[in-house]
């Protein structure tokens, strides 16, 4: 029978100094071989996987209106703060990154 493999700890990791977002926008941000959106939000910063869950397209180039960004192959919606899926054709949620600003440099729990 073979031991289950322990999970690697989580650690803090540097993506984007805060001055570098775009304003009340979703920013693309390369951490590695992945490309994040950092959303710009009323609410605060929040970070997920830039490829929407649907077909892959790349969130940072749809519609942001400080809350939601829509996707822009096929017009899905995503409330940027929670992940949640909200409009058809996407069903799955987005995975957001818990996320913290230390000295102006927005870092993310990986």
């Amino acid at each position: 029978m073979s031991q289950p493999t322990a999970q690697k700890p989580k650690r803090w990791q540097y993506l984007i100094d805060v001055a570098s977002l775009e304003p009340n926008d979703a920013t693309p941000v390369e951490l590695g071989n992945r490309v994040m959106a950092v959303y710009d939000t009323n609410e605060g910063i929040f970070v997920s996987d830039a490829r929407c869950t649907h077909a892959g397209a790349n969130l940072c180039d749809g519609y942001f209106d400080g809350k939601y960004i829509e996707c822009p192959l096929h017009q899905g919606l995503f409330d940027a703060t929670t992940g949640k899926a909200v409009a058809a054709p996407v069903t799955r949620n987005l995975r957001l990154y818990e996320n913290r600003t230390v000295d102006g440099k927005l870092q993310i729990l990986v």
